[in-house]
């Protein structure tokens, strides 16, 4: 028997709920697989299964799951938050979220916003006020984040591997098939080139340290069989 569940804002042991989806309901989710309603089999006590296979741990945090887009065969592990009540998230096939990390989209200052309300206690009339925006996150398919780690990124593309405990500051580009050691901070409005490899705080490139091109391949294979090795633990 298989149940029905429907995640409302935020995913906790507590405050996953058992319903029916009506006939409307059905059809939505299958116009758009990436919706988290999930399905759950008894036997699945730390993860819930979304309709496009994305393998969610029940102590998993996701903020605003309306705005959050998980392509497919995707696992976030425990204690991740997700904020998708910023922005919207979108999160490709096959990627691997590493415990304790934060998805959060990246904010911007939009604009000084001057208002005349009158004079104040202190005789000023003006009132000063940042306008405070944010932009998507987006994870390219076949890409690790680590442990522990922050991601502000704008854009992290396809293939790549980030480490454990990563700073990933805001409006950050990443490229396709790029390497971020462990403890990398990245600062703000940085753009990595593809194939490049980062260390440091504040990271940079690695002289002489290219992926090599075959990463475009080898990486979704080892996305892949970790997704099909994960699945075998959560049957077994």
């Amino acid at each position: 028997v298989w149940y029905c569940l429907l995640i409302d804002g935020l995913i906790t042991n507590q405050q996953v709920k058992v319903t029916r989806m009506s006939s409307a309901a059905n059809q939505e989710t299958s116009e758009d697989p990436s919706r988290l309603v999930v399905e759950v089999a008894p036997e699945e006590e730390g993860y819930v299964k979304t309709a496009a296979y994305n393998y969610v741990s029940r102590k998993a945090f996701i903020h605003g799951a309306k705005n959050v887009e998980m392509k497919g065969k995707s696992i976030v592990h425990p204690k991740v938050h997700i904020r998708g009540d910023f922005q919207t998230v979108r999160i490709g096939r096959y990627c691997h979220i590493g415990e304790g990390s934060i998805l959060r989209p990246p904010s911007y200052q939009a604009s000084l916003d001057t208002s005349h309300e009158g004079a104040s206690e202190n005789g000023e009339n003006e009132e000063e006020k940042q306008l405070i925006k944010f932009l998507p996150l987006i994870v390219g398919s076949h890409t690790q984040i680590g442990k522990g780690c922050v991601i502000e990124a704008a854009a992290v593309g396809s293939s790549v591997y980030i480490g454990d405990n990563c700073v990933i500051s805001k409006r950050v580009i990443i490229k396709d098939c790029c390497y971020i050691a462990s403890g990398t901070v990245i600062a703000q409005d940085t753009v990595i080139p593809p194939f490049s490899r980062v260390a440091g705080c504040p990271g940079g490139m690695i002289e002489n340290g290219l992926m090599a091109e075959s990463i475009t391949t080898t990486s979704v294979d080892d996305c892949v069989e970790q997704f099909n090795e994960f699945v075998k633990t959560m049957i077994q």
